[in-house]
């Protein structure tokens, strides 16, 4: 692969990872709602998903899209399901006595589920290998595509996706760190929750 070639496929999977799909939706409620920790290791769960299908594009595997069709049947409800169980808990949510440490303690409990929450949601999404499939090539030689390729174009996409994933959960985190008052943070409660609710029903209807 040529620099210019690099530095194209860094600047497209840039603007890739801009779109507000499901999974970045749902990546800024988590972090209105839980804070700019939570927020990354969302964002790792849905990098995790996006290597999964970028190593079946790479390995010319589109063909499992179609071939798997209800196994991404099953994933695409079980990551709607998750998305819609995890907003009607942040419109529930009850605020604490200690906005900042209760929140930031109750996410440490969480980061795992998270991370696989994250990956559950960009794996039930199987237009992100059709997108890949058809995003690699302007870019890459995939006839010579051999294992060092590979290596080069996974660390030039997955880390420039992730970034872009933590820029997010920054900014999210940061109107969240102003809502100070008891009412406020209901108001940023309940705006992520109907948020990710509506990203969980985006994840079924797409």
């Amino acid at each position: 692969m040529t620099i210019e070639g690099a530095v194209g496929l860094a600047v497209a999977s840039f603007l890739f990872a801009l779109l507000p799909g499901p999974g970045v939706t749902a990546l800024i409620a988590q972090s209105l709602a839980r804070g700019f920790g939570t927020g990354v290791f969302w964002g790792a769960g849905l990098v995790m998903g996006d290597f999964v299908y970028l190593m079946l594009a790479m390995f010319g595997m589109g063909w499992v899209a179609s071939t798997m069709g209800d196994a991404f049947v099953i994933l695409k409800f079980a990551g709607s399901a998750y998305l819609i169980y995890l907003g009607v808990r942040c419109w529930l949510a009850k605020p604490p006595a200690n906005h900042g440490e209760s929140a930031a303690a109750s996410a440490h409990k969480g980061y795992a589920r998270t991370l696989l929450g994250g990956m559950c949601v960009s794996l039930s999404n199987p237009k992100v290998i059709a997108f890949y499939c058809g995003f690699l090539p302007g870019f890459v030689n995939m006839a010579q595509l051999d294992g060092a390729n590979m290596a080069l174009v996974a660390c030039i996409i997955l880390p420039t996706v992730f970034a872009t994933m933590v820029g997010y959960a920054w900014l999210a985190g940061k109107g969240r760190r102003a809502a100070g008052s008891t009412r406020l943070w209901k108001l940023v409660n309940r705006s992520a929750g109907a948020v990710m609710i509506g990203a969980g029903v985006a994840v079924v209807t797409e």
